[in-house]
This record gives C-alpha cells, sequence and structure tokens, in this order.
C-alpha cells in the first residue's frame, strides 16, 4: 500500500487519513521578510532559550489535534498524545495515521501500542525515508511559523504561547488550509 491509494481510499470515504509529525516553535522568529517605515526601527529580541514543543495530527478537512510541551519530545509523549487522540475516532471505518521515520517513531513502546491501536482500527503508515514533503502535517507548521504567527507574537513568551494554542484550537475555523476542496486530495506545489 502506497499514499496515494490511501489517498484514494479516504477520497471514496473508504478510510480516515491523518498525518502527524512533531515541530519545535522557538522565540527565534522566522520571519522571512519584514516592514516598516522610513526611519523607524523595528527589532525582535531573539530568546533561543524558549521554545514550544507540538505534535500535531491533521486531517485536509483541517481538523487538527496537537499536545504541547516546553520538554522534548519523546517516544512516551507521542504515544500518550496518540491514545487521546484514538480515543475520539469513529471506529465505523479504518483510520490511517501518516508519519515519518522519526526513531521514537519506531520504539519498542510505539511498536507495541500500534499493534494495540491496529485493534481498534488504527493503523500507522511510515512515509519513505528523506519525504518531508508527502507529510502535509508540514504545510501546518509552515503556515504557523510563516504566516499565522505576527512579529508582535514574538515580543513575550506568554504571547508567544497563547498565539501558538490560539492558532492549533482554532484551525478549521480562524486557520485554514484551503485543499481545492477535494476530499484527501492535496493541493499541487
Amino acid at each position: 500500500m502506497n499514499l496515494q491509494r490511501l489517498q484514494e481510499f479516504c477520497a471514496a470515504a473508504d478510510l480516515d487519513l491523518y498525518y502527524a509529525d512533531e515541530s519545535t516553535f522557538s522565540m527565534n522568529p522566522c520571519l522571512p521578510y519584514g516592514w516598516q517605515a522610513k526611519g523607524e526601527t523595528v527589532g525582535i529580541v531573539p530568546q533561543g532559550n524558549r521554545k514550544i514543543n507540538v505534535f500535531g495530527i491533521f486531517s485536509l478537512d483541517n481538523f487538527c489535534f496537537t499536545k504541547f510541551s516546553d520538554q522534548n519530545i519523546n517516544a512516551d509523549f507521542i504515544v500518550s498524545a496518540i491514545e487521546s487522540f484514538a480515543q475520539n475516532l469513529t471506529r465505523n471505518k479504518p483510520s490511517v495515521l501518516v508519519l515519518d521515520n522519526a526513531t521514537t517513531h519506531h520504539s519498542l513502546l510505539f511498536r507495541e501500542k500500534a499493534a494495540l491501536w491496529q485493534e481498534k482500527g488504527l493503523f500507522v503508515f511510515y512515509l519513505p525515508k528523506y519525504s518531508p514533503h508527502l507529510n502535509l502535517a508540514e504545510l501546518f507548521w509552515r503556515k504557523a511559523k510563516y504566516e499565522w504567527l505576527k512579529p508582535a507574537d514574538y515580543f513575550s513568551f506568554e504571547k508567544f504561547k497563547e498565539k501558538i494554542s490560539e492558532i492549533f484550537t482554532n484551525i478549521g475555523i480562524k486557520y485554514r488550509i484551503n485543499f481545492k476542496g477535494q476530499k484527501c486530495q492535496p493541493i499541487s506545489a
């Protein structure tokens, strides 16, 4: 089974397809460009040691499930997040969770839990190595970091955390990615 085939099954409503990944949001802003009035100085002081790690599960209909941590993300954290996510799945059809090949996704704990998740109708599909472009969770990270977070959100760590929480709480409502209205069909790059 390959990803294209899974997307076809999803488009036919034969399964639910989710994309999962982890990302770090750092107080060192990701600002590809900036604008300021002539003669005005705008600056953001980097606070590199302040970060928020996020594990997220997304679907093409702008569904979002996230779990946040101030600590590094490890296999225990990911398993706990997937366990929480799996409790809310409908059991009327299989669900597939698309993941990259991070070491944490292949730990003994993860493999043991994956076997139990299969019994409940949640299957794990691993992307080919070195293919982050196939994980649509990356689109949500990119939008959040480069578009939805604004320079003013970096002025304090409290404001930064609030904005990240607000973004991921409102995906599908205020923050959306247009996947051309085709269920389970990604936008061509």
